[in-house]
């Protein structure tokens, strides 16, 4: 999920977020979002950091709250409902969250795809799976990857808001959950795949620290290496690789 279908989303979130505390006459609001339940919001905007790599924040949207005098950022990731890609910012981001990690997942994954596939080969799909530890990192991220993040918000692009003035309460169309809890309770997997759909498996195609790349150039537009994302779903034909 990218540009302006991630800009709908996010764009949606604070606007239903701004108008409902507006038709509260500017007073506190409860937002419910799935199961969530959020009391004492105020306001809700983009974030607009990076992360000290260059790229992509974790954070989304920034959502305020106020207890008595206290006001309290809570940072969310928004996700759409299919095959959400969790963790952004790449390889780079990825490093940030647990130094190394990527590197051995590419490292094996060659090992594994090295004994299958020839040189000029259609990669197909790998993955490695993430543990506990790790994927907790990896999920709530840190200050350098533009988090941590206190929630994931999943949900459809097109948001929609229904506020009830008598209750002061505000429901939005996707789920609000803690960061925390969706590392623990969901598998995650690394996913590597190719940035276009014309680069072939290159044996030889390493970075500067010599790690595999495992992708060529393409030869349309030049890309090379490929892309690592995180994601919570592996299909059945998927190739597996320990990290």
């Amino acid at each position: 999920m990218a540009g302006a279908t991630a800009e709908r989303q996010e764009s949606g979130v604070v606007r239903a977020i701004n108008s409902a505390f507006r038709k509260n006459q500017n007073n506190p609001i409860t937002l419910v979002a799935g199961t969530t339940r959020v009391t004492g919001v105020i306001k809700a905007e983009k974030f607009t950091g990076r992360q000290t790599s260059g790229s992509e924040p974790y954070t989304d949207v920034v959502i305020h709250v106020k207890s008595g005098r206290t006001i309290k950022k809570l940072n969310c990731s928004l996700k759409g409902e299919s095959a959400p890609s969790l963790a952004g910012g790449g390889l780079r981001g990825l490093e940030l969250a647990v130094p190394g990690i990527a590197k051995k997942f590419l490292k094996n994954a060659f090992a594994k795809l090295n004994k299958m596939l020839n040189a000029g080969d259609k990669v197909p799909d790998t993955f490695g799976k993430i543990n506990d530890t790790d994927k907790l990192k990896i999920v709530v991220g840190n200050a350098a990857m533009g988090g941590p993040i206190d929630y994931m918000y999943i949900g459809p692009m097109d948001v929609t808001g229904r506020y009830d003035d008598k209750k002061n309460v505000l429901t939005l169309n996707g789920s609000l959950i803690p960061a925390a809890t969706y590392a623990k309770t969901h598998d995650l997997y690394f996913r590597l795949r190719a940035r276009r759909e014309d680069q072939r498996f290159d044996p030889s195609a390493k970075d500067a620290d010599n790690t595999p790349k495992i992708y060529g150039k393409s030869p349309s537009r030049g890309d090379s290496a490929g892309r690592i994302v995180v994601t919570d779903k592996v299909p059945s034909t998927a190739v597996l690789v320990n990290i």
